[in-house]
């Protein structure tokens, strides 16, 4: 008896939500709301196509870093125009060397960097080719949970458990990062870890 007046309960609400529209219409009158999107960064693979100034400039970085010298290095930093290593006032080969004694080789980790695919991003009429991709991408969208497993393995072994912790308390990508503009000039070997 209670199956048969159950049966009959279920059939009654199904016939009584079928005559409702629960899907929401929307009258002509209304229109969809668009949220605008920022651009963001096109990311680019290692393999992908450099313009030639700035695969010759990666080129020529990739060959002084097999040099394995900071001395070396830091030459070649300062023939650049307005490359910084730093964001105080150390020369570049004061900076690299306290980070050697210190037991951070920045020839290796820019290495490890330039390994990586990179980033395209525009700063008004300047166009920057930047490695890792990383780091022209915004706090939230290096949320642990929308990366791939091989993005969060990659993204741990640049900038550790202590950098993981930094982009979830909404700061900006904190390693190492090297950026050369179009034009080939060599912009920054700046690292924030």
């Amino acid at each position: 008896m209670v199956k048969a007046f159950l049966s009959i309960f279920a059939f009654g609400a199904i016939i009584v939500l079928s005559g409702c529209d629960l899907s929401g219409h929307i009258t002509p009158e209304e229109e969809p709301i668009t949220v605008p999107v920022e651009p963001v960064a096109e990311v680019k693979t290692a393999d992908e196509a450099l313009p030639e100034a700035v695969a010759a400039k990666r080129d020529q970085i990739l060959e002084t870093l097999e040099l394995n010298s900071v001395w070396r290095l830091a030459r070649f930093a300062d023939q650049e125009e307005d490359f910084r290593s730093n964001y105080g006032a150390l020369s570049h080969y004061d900076h690299w060397y306290i980070l050697r004694r210190a037991g951070i080789s920045p020839i290796e980790k820019t290495k490890q960097v330039l390994e990586q695919p990179y980033g395209v991003k525009d700063f008004g009429a300047e166009r920057f080719y930047i490695w890792p991709y990383f780091a022209t991408r915004a706090p939230e969208e290096l949320d642990m949970s929308r990366l791939s497993f091989t993005e969060r393995t990659v993204l741990v072994d640049l900038i550790g458990e202590d950098g993981i912790a930094r982009l979830e308390a909404g700061e900006p990508y904190p390693g190492w990062r090297v950026a050369i503009r179009q034009d080939g000039s060599w912009a920054y070997l700046l690292q924030d870890n």
